[in-house]
């Protein structure tokens, strides 16, 4: 006893001595854990007996301290040990072989744990010596001191059994089951059969609850866990590389999982939950490969996620990715079955259902052998979500519920994946089989004779389809006419949404919801998809995307449908083959697809406005037609050809867009906005309605309407762009133009109105200005000079208006011959109309004379009428030239003509020219723009105005004045200058939000005079602070703390490298110590203090030792 409280003083005095240069230094490997995989053993135990009867797997008494005893330690133990050869034999039965194996496994295990010993083998010599003179204690009393607390929590490892016959596997799982280890492993040396529960039964059960088994072969070899018959699970296992075989396998609701590296092979079924009972949850994942069920011709299913005649409280998971041979056609599903699917199996059993998530994974992709029918549910309620996640193999169809219709119900959302993103344009390829199609809320049989009533999915259908998924072989030409199709649903009830997302898949068709009734939207998004079959191309050629579709019974939804064609190649497209739609539904086409037949809103006969929108944006694409659509709209610069375009209620044409019709008439029953072109190729002579639209029509700045047929608008007409009307048009109302334009095709000799048809006829009132250029009848784009007498355009007589200048004469080659459109009575005698006609006359050309910009407008003409004096107005712009100003119009351009104004009296044609004063000196004026402050917005655009005392006009550099006044606009950090402005003149900028929205508006050179050859400029700062921070605002006074002064004189550093004092430590030796002499202390106490439990611990043990020998 003495001894040992030396032992401990001395060990005390070690730590003091290398207190100053190790204990505080940093050192990664004194922090390092002990994972010495060791026993625990209570310091309260009493009796040796206790010990050896609470002994299990975890590893027998002593066993830690054996690794440290040296030969005369062992000795010493032994000869001074008061056990009795029988104590020492009951030590030896309750530690067993098993444990022998195990420790054999830990002290050959290369870990971390081999180099991290506890502090009780720190003096193995020190150790000798106290126990040799101490020899009355038992091998378990020395094993308890030796241990520190360290050891004692530290993590039991995973115990390993070695089986080489059936009789072992028994024992092994009998000490798995013993043992309070939660992991084991088991591994096989030779083929072993897992044995029957009971004689002679059927059923042999594996695997222990509470804890997760790996079985595995030794490496390199792969040996076979057989089930004579039907297998059962009693926890969870982990099968690596070794061979399952059996009959059934149940894995009763236990963690299952068939590595890569193994086998299984089953005659018949695999199920993830009990043997007709409810387990609580299931999860299965089949790496492996081999079969199961590979050939039943009895119907057995092949993989089933729940349990048989049972249920499942919680979700499924079942999860199938290794090369695993099935039966073509028998059940893969996450739900439970009330039979095995043999003929009468089932009956009478009451209903299953799985009360939580269901998930299916199946991953095939290098079997040729195996067709499951996969489906959500076969006969069970899944009161959860479902999802089906069928990447890549071969597959009889995939469907979210199967018969029977009242039992197979799904609760949540339905989720199908078919083909995975990963695989597209790969060789692993989903093979949908014959003509078994992917549909959500249904199956192939629900419209067959006989059949009634709808599936119920009763949240919303999720179906998204991959390029790797294929209806015929991939790289081939489809041979059939009967090909698998996709369906959201097929003879469905849902109760949400359901859309269809295909990317690049090849299938026949795709129908958003059939026989169906819906309660949310429909949308199908097809991205790059081949919809064909054997006949494509042909007059029975299908390819269809259809939105709601009538097989039976019409297909309805309470929310809009909605059907959008990314690319790809497809047939007719429509949102539904009936004659109403849900409000708000569309048909939208984008990218570079080929669509064989063409898109249609409704199988309606006539228009409505209630018909789908047809939004076509983005997209290069020929149309065959585009029929029943309350509005088409053509943007984001597409280019499309339409062939026929009829019963549509709308069109629209965006700015850098453009629509070409050409294979017949077009009817538009609303209103038409053309702010891009639209081009109507199609021309023919029985009567005027090349193009008809009804409503009203609007040409934008940008917009171009071309006709090449003939033109009957019922609306009203706004021109502000160009039409060429290239055949008779007939405008049935008012017609009004700013700045647009007419191109009329000349008219052939003997065809003047009115022995031939007017050009354009209008029925309303004609306002604004339109200019008429006429063009070669072959080509609008070629301008052609018109004949004088040749008349062109009726408008509404009412007094006098239309006013003359509404219809001016464009053709500059008619121009300079003094031609003008002259506006005379209807050459029909009536008085109905005004006509315009090609007349001679005077014409004023304003010249711009070395200008930079011409005036506006630059030729004017009027008609010469006898013994009246004409008068031309100046133009409304004057021309603009850098470094000049303008000061009027001239007879001769050197200015030595008459002056010219709006008084003068002009008796014929003539030019006047621009007269330029030059600028003797100039300067220059820039306005620039500052934002600064916290909360100053540098995005904002701040408005100025910057007058001149000098009535200038014109563009100065970066600014147009108009008298004398210009308008600018500056974000921060922008500038603009004026360059070339008179000097001496008299500047003064304003900005127009200065000193508003929390700014404080500082400037500079705010007004001033002009400088020669100098760049003034005016500069504006707008300040604007927020205090969002809460903390104290810029400027000021610090608080207490925030001083250098408040802070410590010393620094401080946790880099171990760092060779600065610590203040208070300068004159200690230079260690390299960085730690404070408070620590010191602190670990100082603790060591007395663990010195005196080591006293204690020692007084204890001494008097429970003397009380139990007495």
């Amino acid at each position: 006893m003495k001894k040992r409280i030396m032992a401990g003083i001395m060990a005390t005095m070690m730590v003091l001595t290398m207190m100053q240069t190790t204990a505080f230094a940093e050192s990664e490997e004194t922090n390092k854990p002990s994972t010495e995989t060791i026993c625990e053993v209570s310091d309260d135990t009493t009796e040796l007996s206790s010990q050896e009867e609470g002994v299990e797997s975890g590893g027998k008494p002593g066993e830690a301290d054996a690794s440290f005893d040296t030969e005369d330690e062992q000795h010493a133990k032994t000869e001074e040990s008061s056990e009795t050869d029988s104590e020492k034999a009951k030590i030896d039965a309750a530690v067993g072989t098993k444990n022998d194996e195990r420790v054999e496994t830990e002290e050959s295990s290369e870990t971390d744990s081999v180099t991290g010993k506890s502090d009780a083998s720190l003096d193995i010599e020190d150790e000798e010596q106290v126990t040799t003179e101490e020899s009355s204690e038992t091998v378990s009393e020395v094993s308890e001191e030796a241990l520190s607390e360290e050891d004692a929590i530290a993590p039991i490892a995973e115990t390993n059994y070695e089986v080489s016959n059936d009789s072992e596997l028994i024992d092994a799982l009998n000490n798995i089951q013993a043992s309070t280890e939660t992991e084991a492993t088991i591994v096989l040396k030779a083929d072993v059969t897992v044995q029957s529960t009971s004689g002679g039964s059927y059923t042999a059960s594996f695997g222990v609850t509470g804890k997760h088994i790996t079985v595995k072969s030794d490496e390199g070899e792969m040996k076979k866990l057989s089930f004579l018959s039907y297998g059962v699970l009693n926890g969870d296992c982990t099968f690596d590389n070794v061979n399952v075989t059996g009959s059934r396998l149940f894995c009763n609701g236990y963690r299952t999982i068939f590595t890569e590296n193994g086998q299984i092979h089953l005659s018949e079924t695999l199920y993830g939950g009990g043997y007709k009972t409810t387990v609580n949850s299931t999860y299965v994942v089949i790496a492996a490969s081999g079969y199961i069920n590979p050939s039943s011709s009895s119907g057995l299913h092949d993989v089933i996620g729940g349990s048989y005649q049972g249920s499942v409280e919680g979700d499924t998971y079942l999860e199938i990715t290794g090369d695993i041979q099935m039966q073509g056609g028998n059940h893969l599903n996450p739900g439970c079955m009330k039979g095995d699917g043999t003929s009468g199996d089932g009956r009478d059993v009451p209903d299953v259902y799985v009360g939580g998530n269901a998930t299916l994974i199946y991953d095939n992709k290098n079997s040729t052998a195996a067709s499951p029918a996969i489906e959500g549910t076969y006969g069970c309620e899944m009161k959860g979500d479902v999802t089906l996640d069928v990447r890549a193999g071969s597959v009889a169809g995939i469907v979210g519920t199967e018969e029977p219709v009242d039992k197979s119900i799904i609760r949540g959302n339905l989720h199908i994946i078919a083909g995975n993103p990963a695989y597209e344009n790969t060789d692993q390829v989903l093979r949908l089989g014959s003509n078994w199609p992917i549909i959500g809320a249904g199956n192939s049989f629900a419209l067959y004779p006989g059949a009634v009533g709808n599936y119920t999915v009763g949240g919303n259908i999720t179906i998204d389809t991959y390029e790797n998924a294929w209806a015929w072989d991939k790289g081939t030409t489809p041979t059939s006419y009967d090909l698998p199709e996709i369906y959201g649903a097929l003879r469905g009830n849902v109760g949400g949404n359901i859309t269809i997302n295909a990317h690049g898949s090849h299938v026949q068709n795709i129908f958003g919801a059939s026989d169906s009734v819906v309660q949310g939207s429909v949308t199908v998004n097809a991205t790059d998809v081949e919809l064909k079959n054997s006949e494509y191309d042909t007059e029975y050629d299908e390819g269809y995307i259809f939105g709601l579709w009538q097989r039976v019974d019409p297909a309805t939804a309470v929310g809009p449908v909605t059907v959008t064609v990314n690319g790809g190649d497809v047939g007719l497209v429509m949102a539904t083959d009936q004659e109403t739609v849900p409000a708000g539904s569309s048909i939208n086409v984008t990218g570079k697809p080929k669509i064989r037949s063409g898109i249609r809103g409704t199988q309606a006969s006539s228009y409505s406005t209630e018909f789908p929108v047809a939004n076509v944006y983005a997209c290069e694409a020929t149309i065959p037609f585009i029929k029943g659509m309350s509005q088409v709209n053509i943007t984001n610069n597409s280019a499309v050809t339409a062939h026929i375009m009829t019963s549509n209620a709308g069109l629209m044409v965006e700015e850098g867009s453009t629509l070409t019709t050409d294979n017949g008439q077009v009817w538009i029953w609303g209103d038409t906005v053309i702010n891009g072109t639209w081009e109507q190729l199609h021309s023919q002579t029985d009567n005027y309605n090349d193009i008809f639209v009804n409503g009203t029509t609007q040409i934008g700045s940008k917009g171009h309407l071309i006709n090449h047929g003939t033109s009957n608008l019922s609306g009203a007409v706004t021109n502000n762009g160009v039409m060429a009307l290239m055949g008779p048009a007939y405008l049935q109302n008012d017609y009004t133009a700013t700045n647009g334009e007419l191109r009329l095709p000349t008219i052939a000799p003997g065809a003047n109105y009115d022995t031939g048809t007017i050009p354009v006829q209008i029925n309303g009132l004609s306002t604004g200005t339109t200019t008429v250029n006429t063009v070669d009848p072959a080509d609008w784009n070629t301008l052609k000079k018109p004949m004088l007498g040749d008349n062109y355009i009726l408008s509404q007589k009412n007094t006098d208006d239309p006013a003359q200048g509404v219809f001016l004469l464009g053709n500059e080659d008619a121009l300079q011959s003094g031609w003008f459109l002259k506006r005379m009575a209807d050459a029909d005698g009536t008085d109905d109309y005004y006509m315009w006609q090609v007349a001679s006359g005077i014409r004023m050309v304003f010249d711009k004379n070395g200008g930079d910009t011409e005036a506006s407008p630059r030729v004017m003409l009027q008609e010469k009428i006898a013994g009246v004096v004409n008068h031309f107005n100046l133009p409304t712009v004057e021309p603009t030239r850098s470094g000049y100003k303008f000061t009027g119009w001239n007879t001769k351009a050197d200015g030595t003509g008459d002056v010219f104004t709006a008084e003068t009296d002009v008796t014929e044609s003539m030019t006047v020219y621009a007269q330029w004063q030059p600028l003797t000196s100039s300067g220059n004026l820039t306005v620039s723009k500052t934002v600064t402050g916290n909360a100053g917005d540098t995005s904002t655009e701040f408005h100025f105005t910057v007058k001149l005392d000098t009535p200038i006009n014109g563009t100065y550099g970066d600014m147009s004045f108009t008298d004398g006044t210009a308008l600018l606009t500056l974000k921060h950090n922008e500038k603009k200058t004026a360059t070339g402005l008179p000097t001496d003149i008299h500047y003064e900028v304003t900005e127009t939000e200065a000193n508003q929205n929390g700014y404080t508006t500082t400037d500079e050179n705010a007004s001033g005079i002009i400088v020669k050859d100098t760049t003034v400029v005016a500069s504006f700062t707008n300040n604007k602070n927020s205090n969002t921070s809460g903390g104290q605002p810029t400027g000021t006074t610090p608080t207490p703390g925030n001083n250098s002064s408040d802070k410590p004189t010393g620094t401080t550093s946790t880099n171990s490298n760092h060779s600065e004092n610590i203040t208070g430590l300068a004159s200690g030796p230079q260690t390299g110590d960085q730690n404070n002499i408070t620590l010191w202390i602190v670990l100082l106490v603790g060591s007395l203090l663990g010195l005196t439990g080591i006293v204690n611990v020692v007084v204890k043990k001494s008097w429970h030792r003397e009380k139990c020998t007495k």
